[in-house]
C-alpha cells in the first residue's frame, strides 16, 4: 500500500512539474512574440551603459514635454500628444523600468529620475526651451527638474499634480499604498512567470485608445513593470522628503497652468470620514500649487477623476495650446 501511494504521489509531483515547466516555455515564447510585435514607438537612446526611451513627435518650439504619473509612461499622453504635435514638437518619455525603458540601478526617486531625465534629453539631443508638463507624481518630478534646470524652462503644466507634503499631511495613504501592495506583487509573479502573456486580454483597460491598449498589454506582460511600480511607489516618501528639502515656495512669474480632478474618488480601504479628509487636502494641496507662481490660474477639471489626461484629455490640450500662444508672443 505505502509503495503505491508514494507511486501516486510521484507521478502527480511529476504531472505538476511538466504542466509548471510547460507552461513557462508557453509563457516565454508568448512574451517574445509580444515584445517583438510592439517595438518601442520612439527612439531608445543610451544614457550610460542602458537604454531609455522617448518618443517625440511634430515640430516647432517650445518643446512640450509630458511627465507620466505613478506607474505610468509614454502610452498614458495617447489623447493628448497627438494632438499638442500639431502646434508644435511634444516629447513622451518612459522612466526606468517602464515601457521600453531599462531598469536603473539608481533608487527610484525624484532627484534620481530627474537627472535621468535630463541626461536623456541631452543625449538625444531634444532642445529646449521646455513647458513641462506633469501628471500626479509626474508633476512633482516637473517641479524639481524646473527648479534644478531654470534656465530651461519656460512654463508649467501640473495635472492634478502631487503635493510633497502629502505624506506628512496624509498618512493614511502609506497604510493604503502596503493594503495595495501585495496584489502588485501578485501581478508581478503572473508576470515574470510568463503566465500574463499566454493571457494579455486580461490585463485591464486604464481608458486608452485601441492601440495604445494592446501596446500596454505587451509592456505588462513582457518586461519588469510591477516591480518598477512597487520601488516607485515604496520611494514616494523619500521622494517627498527630497523635494521638500529643495524648498520649492516659488517659481516667479513662470506660467503655470493647475488642472485639478473635480470628481473625488475614494480608496476602498480608507474610512469615509478618512476619505473626506483626503479629498478635503488634495483640493488644499492643488491651491497652493497655483500660487507658486504670480502668473497662474488653476482650472478645475469637473466630471474628471485623478487622470485627467484620460479623462478629459480635452482640457490638457487646450491648457498647452493656451500657454504655447502666450509664450510665443
Amino acid at each position: 500500500m505505502k509503495t503505491k501511494a508514494f507511486r501516486i504521489i510521484a507521478i502527480l509531483t511529476l504531472a505538476v512539474l511538466i504542466l509548471a515547466l510547460g507552461t513557462a516555455i508557453a509563457g516565454a515564447v508568448a512574451k517574445s512574440h509580444l515584445a517583438q510585435q510592439y517595438p518601442a514607438p520612439g527612439q531608445l537612446v543610451d544614457v550610460g551603459g542602458r537604454k531609455m526611451h522617448i518618443n517625440c513627435v511634430g515640430q516647432g518650439s517650445p518643446t512640450v514635454l509630458l511627465e507620466a504619473g505613478l506607474g505610468h509612461y509614454s502610452l498614458f499622453w495617447a489623447y493628448v500628444q497627438p494632438e499638442v504635435a500639431k502646434y508644435t514638437r511634444v516629447c513622451s518619455y518612459d522612466r526606468a523600468g517602464y515601457g521600453w525603458s531599462e531598469s536603473s540601478p539608481m533608487p527610484r526617486t525624484a532627484n534620481a529620475e530627474v537627472d535621468e531625465l535630463h541626461t536623456l534629453l541631452v543625449n538625444a539631443d531634444v532642445q529646449g526651451p521646455y513647458i513641462l508638463v506633469g501628471h500626479s507624481l509626474g508633476g512633482m518630478n516637473m517641479r524639481v527638474f524646473a527648479n534644478n534646470y531654470p534656465d530651461e524652462v519656460v512654463g508649467m503644466v501640473l495635472v492634478d499634480s502631487y503635493h510633497e507634503e502629502r505624506p506628512i499631511r496624509n498618512p493614511e495613504l502609506a497604510e493604503a499604498n502596503q493594503d495595495a501592495a501585495w496584489q502588485f506583487r501578485m501581478f508581478e509573479l503572473l508576470s515574470s512567470t510568463g503566465i500574463a502573456a499566454l493571457a494579455p486580454q486580461s490585463i485591464p483597460d486604464p481608458g486608452l485608445p485601441g492601440d495604445a491598449y494592446a501596446q500596454l498589454q505587451a509592456i505588462t506582460a513582457t518586461t519588469r513593470y510591477f516591480e518598477t511600480f512597487l520601488a516607485e511607489m515604496n520611494s514616494i516618501e523619500e521622494s517627498s522628503a527630497e523635494v521638500r528639502a529643495q524648498k520649492i515656495t516659488s517659481i516667479g512669474n513662470m506660467p503655470l497652468i493647475v488642472l485639478s480632478a473635480g470628481r473625488q474618488e475614494t480608496i476602498p480601504s480608507l474610512s469615509n470620514a478618512e476619505n473626506q479628509h483626503l479629498w478635503e487636502e488634495m483640493q488644499a494641496q492643488q491651491s497652493e500649487l497655483a500660487a507658486l507662481s504670480s502668473d497662474s490660474r488653476q482650472i478645475i477639471a469637473d466630471q474628471s477623476g485623478h487622470n485627467i489626461q484620460l479623462d478629459r484629455p480635452d482640457l490638457v490640450i487646450d491648457a498647452i495650446r493656451e500657454m504655447l500662444g502666450a509664450i510665443r508672443k
